[in-house]
């Protein structure tokens, strides 16, 4: 029985700890004392995003459990707060790589599950409402230990298996 487990990405939640951690110590010393009111309300707002930051990036430091299991017969997708899912291959229609970026920076990989149930009620002659309208489920590959060409490598080499047995 094959069983993969992929952890999070000890680097990046480290930098993104520091980063978060840097700005929300520095909102303290920052003084608000003359400033106007659209001013204060986004330092606070910022300060809450920050915060929020690095407890999330302490969590993913700390995390013991992986956040993303691949077996012989499914996928289960950990998030840091929920339950996990978990997603037979069997009922898998395809996978595809989402990439954001900002002014050509890449900021986000994300993969994205189609589940054949909603691969058939959208319109297969579309290929816009079929990318964006059914989408099931998605893995942040951003966050993990491995790369997104691996990773959708493996992903597609379960699908291929399921569909031959």
């Amino acid at each position: 029985m094959y069983i993969k487990n992929y952890y999070s990405n000890r680097l990046k939640s480290f930098l993104l700890f520091s980063i978060s951690a840097f700005f929300s110590v520095s909102f303290i010393f920052y003084d608000l004392g003359n400033k106007k009111i659209f001013s204060v309300i986004i330092s606070y707002l910022a300060f809450i995003l920050f915060t929020f930051g690095w407890i999330i990036a302490l969590l993913l430091l700390f995390r013991r459990r992986p956040l993303l299991t691949i077996t012989d017969d499914q996928i289960i997708i950990y998030n840091i707060l929920a339950k996990p899912r978990p997603i037979n291959f069997k009922d898998i229609s395809s996978f595809y790589v989402l990439a954001n970026s900002f002014r050509g920076i890449k900021t986000g990989e994300n993969i994205h599950i189609i589940l054949k149930s909603s691969a058939k009620k959208t319109d297969s002659k579309n290929i816009l409402s079929r990318l964006f309208f059914s989408v099931d489920a998605s893995i942040q590959s951003d966050l993990l230990n491995v790369k997104t060409k691996d990773l959708l490598k493996i992903l597609n080499d379960g699908i291929s298996k399921k569909t031959i047995k």
